[in-house]
């Protein structure tokens, strides 16, 4: 048997050593509906609509190289399947003066940032 998940509402920083185990902050209920009060008001909803259809595209896009990989028309290529999320929500939240030092599962940062296929 595993451990069950602790989740929580609020996002602050914690001290590790405080607490049996770090909860995992959700704005999302079990049912996937927004919980009242978990999103930002700097987050608009075209903004949130415009990370959805990036996340989407990223997908799409993961999917066309491996093919091309394994047909070897590319050399190399490593999916981010699952963590479309963190990479298209993290170059959400940067500026574009930001500099990144992308590697190989941050092709999301590059079509958040303008770059075509």
């Amino acid at each position: 048997a595993g451990s069950a998940a602790v989740y929580t509402d609020s996002l602050e920083f914690t001290n590790p050593i405080s607490m049996p185990q770090i909860p995992t902050y959700r704005v999302l209920d079990r049912h996937g509906s927004i919980k009242k009060g978990n999103v930002p008001s700097s987050l608009s909803a075209t903004l949130l609509v415009e990370i959805y259809k990036k996340m989407l595209l990223l997908s799409k896009m993961d999917k066309i190289l491996l093919q091309s990989q394994r047909q070897g028309r590319i050399s190399f290529y490593m999916t981010c399947s699952g963590e479309e999320a963190a990479v298209i929500g993290s170059a959400a939240a940067l500026q574009e003066s930001d500099t990144v030092f992308t590697q190989y599962r941050e092709v999301g940062v590059f079509l958040w940032r303008g770059f075509t296929l």
